[in-house]
């Protein structure tokens, strides 16, 4: 029976590591592989203590599994290699159970300390009962690893059997594991010295600087003042005059509508001062010039999906841009709410964008400036930014998709920026910092009072 394990991801923690124990007793010799190695039974303290066979077996397959060849092995379970004592095809009895301390000493001296291997007992329901099995998970190789060997002489008490110091084993496709032959070693000289290649990426401002918005409270103070008096306003716009003999109950009726209406202005400036900061993001949003970040290739790869991360810490805002679209009496911004109106039933006229922008007709839906997959910006304590990926060929650039961002006071000499960028083709990241000057402060008066059709992109 073929050995049923999904080899796509490597397995790490207990559960996993007994379903690979489980898989291997359902398998068959045939099943052992150049990931797998298993054996039924293995003495590591035997009664002769000249007798360092089980020991040397298991060291002899850490070496194999270390010397493969980092293409062949990324193939199954993420280029880990896998030695399972205490089961196999046939039975499974398990094995004494030692101190991973000590296990590691004894296993160390024939191997050494530069190969990356982590030993540890699965338990699982053997034929009487539960039994230990011995997982020895062996890390991925990588390219300039040196060619592995075993570092001491491992006796037998077979002379045959014993392995000398300096022998170099090898894992196979057909899942055995030998000695090294002369092709086999030319392969190592050759992982040797061959580096995977690394990241080399330069990320810098293509256009654009941070914003400094102001929001003083004489000038919220100043806004709120000025939507008093355009609500206060339409108490001028009373209703029809009343038939006669109905003009005292009118007036009685007039004032204490007035005395509610004055309560509802009080109410919607509250809520205008809550809702400032909003109404400042969709402003911004709309009326700052967006940054542009240039990446740069600089290796001689194609670099398939690099995606650059920013972090960004201090009193800063990140906003995906937008374009509006123009039409009569939309309110701007959108997260103001809309001004009580004293005459009956008439819902006002005038918006935030007629009381700051008299030459701005009016703003509807605000549309995303970019097309394509969506920035992904994270505002909670230090600002995220987890831009788009793009594809790059060799030595070339590509500009990044813009984004808008704020700071609540002028920095002076600006900020900066921590960014990472990965690639799906190449191992590891690249890191590093980027300087965004700072343009001139603007009140938040000034951001909503501005005409979008004045700001140029591009």
């Amino acid at each position: 029976m073929a050995l049923n394990f999904d080899t796509r991801t490597a397995p790490r923690n207990h559960a996993e590591l007994k379903k690979l124990v489980l898989a291997v007793r359902g398998a068959t010799k045939a099943d052992e592989t150049l990931w797998l190695e298993w054996k039924s039974e293995l003495d590591l303290d035997p009664e002769d203590p000249a007798d360092k066979s089980g020991r040397a077996h298991i060291a002899r397959a850490i070496i194999g599994f270390a010397n493969r060849m980092p293409d062949e092995a990324s193939r199954f379970v993420e280029g880990y290699g896998f030695f399972l004592a205490g089961v196999s095809h046939e039975n499974m009895g398990g094995v004494e159970q030692h101190d991973i301390t000590e296990l590691v000493r004894w296993i160390g001296d024939y191997v050494g300390e530069t190969i990356r291997w982590q030993p540890t007992y699965v338990e699982v329901e053997g034929g009487d009962g539960a039994v230990a099995v011995l997982v020895i998970m062996i890390d991925p190789p990588r390219w300039g690893d040196p060619i592995f060997c075993m570092r001491k002489q491992a006796p037998s008490p077979k002379k045959d059997k014993s392995i000398p110091e300096a022998t170099v084993f090898v894992r196979r496709t057909e899942g055995t594991t030998s000695r090294a032959r002369a092709t086999d070693l030319d392969a190592l000289g050759e992982r040797l010295i061959r580096r995977a290649p690394s990241l080399d990426l330069a990320l810098s401002v293509a256009q654009g600087e941070a914003k400094p918005i102001t929001c003083h409270e004489d000038d919220v103070a100043k806004v709120l003042s000025y939507l008093e008096t355009r609500a206060l306003a339409t108490l001028q716009e009373g209703p029809d005059e009343p038939l006669a003999g109905l003009a005292v109950a009118f007036d009685r009726l007039k004032e204490r509508r007035e005395a509610r209406f004055r309560e509802e202005v009080q109410e919607y400036l509250r809520e205008c001062r809550i809702a400032i900061p909003d109404g400042i993001a969709e402003a911004a949003a709309v009326n700052v010039k967006p940054l542009i970040l240039r990446l740069h290739n600089q290796t001689d790869t194609f670099l398939g999906s690099v995606q650059v991360l920013l972090r960004i810490h201090g009193n800063v805002r990140a906003l995906e841009p937008e374009w509006p679209s123009y039409a009569i009496n939309e309110r701007f911004p959108r997260a103001l709410p809309v001004p009580p109106s004293f005459s009956r039933g008439a819902r006002s006229s005038f918006g935030p964008d007629a009381v700051l922008s008299p030459n701005l007709s009016g703003l509807s839906n605000l549309r995303s400036a970019h097309a394509g997959p969506p920035i992904r910006i994270d505002n909670f304590g230090p600002v995220t930014i987890e831009l788009p990926p793009v594809d790059l060929r060799s030595g070339r650039h590509a500009d990044l998709a813009p984004f808008v961002l704020l700071v609540e006071e002028d920095e002076g000499e600006g900020i900066t920026a921590e960014w990472t960028a990965t690639a799906t083709n190449m191992n590891g990241s690249i890191s590093g910092q980027l300087h965004i000057t700072c343009a001139e402060p603007q009140s938040f008066i000034e951001l909503f009072a501005a005409d979008p059709r004045d700001r140029q992109d591009r």
